[in-house]
């Protein structure tokens, strides 16, 4: 019987594995909360992220159409609305609040505000476009155990309107690149192997395939204007003069902006038959050549390529009544963070 009596559990033992046991589960649901609840957060930012995007958009159509039809006149609270519309029939319900500012570029990437989007006021004069910033709270499951009910979640956007623009003046090469994804700051071989036979990526603007050609307009830029698309011929051979060679060493140590043809396709023809068709414009600066000046080698720094808009954004959209060329098409309205 002492024997029997010596080996029960005593009760305090009992008491300390169910605390264990409590302190366990309670562990167990703050981490199932944790991941559960951190999903719901992730889940919930997208959706703001995506009133925003889609809210700033809407607002920014109607600065647009400002600017574009000035005989319709719109002024704060068609913007309001527009915004307002946009986040609600895109999920923004209770609990969901959204705010906005109108603003406008002041330089590559960087916008100023104008003042708040209220419903009724005149649109600031200079602004090209709004930011809406979207705050979502959706309630939690297992956080509330330590005391956090809802969850805190927001996103903004911003969009701008603006002149599509032409290609650049300026000091425009015959070196034709491939149309590609190009990234601001990346080293890229401008003229790579062969595109066909007898032709490297250079380009004739006249027609004429020799060197002597080629040489005087890559020193002194004698391009003819042209829209895009267009097609140009290729020159045949390797344009490795010394000559050609001068010039690109002058860009190379001036660190020139230079502008070259982006070309999409070749009409897959030979030697002199060889075309390119040009689709836009991008700007290099030059950083150098291989021994025999075959493969030309440049920093990328924007594209200019129609219909799309250069890095930054320019002028305001044109007007339709002061421009008899301005319309939809050539406005623009974009995210731009």
């Amino acid at each position: 019987m002492r024997n029997l009596i010596r080996h029960l559990p005593r009760r305090d033992e009992q008491g300390q594995v169910l605390l264990i046991v409590a302190g366990g589960l309670v562990v167990f649901l703050l981490l199932a909360g944790l991941v559960i609840d951190t999903g719901i957060g992730f889940r919930e930012r997208r959706t703001s992220q995506n009133i925003s995007d889609l809210s700033s958009m809407a607002g920014t159509r109607i600065i647009a159409n400002m600017y574009l039809d000035p005989s319709t006149p719109v002024d704060g609270s068609d913007v309001y609305a527009a915004v307002a519309e946009s986040a609600t029939n895109n999920g923004c319900a209770n609990p969901c609040t959204w705010e906005g500012v109108y603003v406008k570029p002041v330089g590559t990437g960087v916008t100023t505000d104008l003042g708040p989007l209220v419903d009724g006021g005149t649109i600031p004069a200079g602004a090209q476009g709004v930011r809406v910033r979207t705050d979502r709270h959706p309630q939690t499951f297992f956080m509330k155990l330590v005391g956090i009910s809802t969850l805190d979640v927001g996103a903004e956007a911003t969009a701008l309107t603006s002149q599509l623009e032409p290609p650049p003046s300026g000091v425009l090469l015959p070196i034709g690149v491939f149309d590609a994804d190009y990234e601001v700051g990346t080293n890229y071989t401008l003229t790579e192997g062969s595109h066909g036979p007898g032709n490297f990526g250079w380009i004739s603007w006249l027609g004429s395939p020799s060197n002597p050609t080629l040489v005087a307009s890559l020193c002194f830029p004698d391009n003819p204007a042209f829209t895009f698309p267009t097609w140009f011929d290729g020159a045949t051979g390797v344009m490795n003069s010394s000559g050609a060679r001068a010039c690109l060493d002058q860009y190379i140590a001036d660190q020139t902006v230079v502008y070259v043809p982006i070309w999409r396709q070749t009409n897959d023809r030979g030697g002199s038959n060889l075309q390119y068709e040009v689709i836009g414009v991008a700007a290099f600066v030059l950083t150098g050549y291989d021994r025999h000046a075959v493969t030309v080698s440049g920093n990328f720094q924007e594209f200019y390529s129609y219909p799309s808009v250069p890095a930054g954004f320019g002028a305001p959209p044109c007007t339709a009544t002061t421009d008899p060329t301005c319309n939809e098409r050539t406005n623009f309205i974009g995210l731009v963070q």
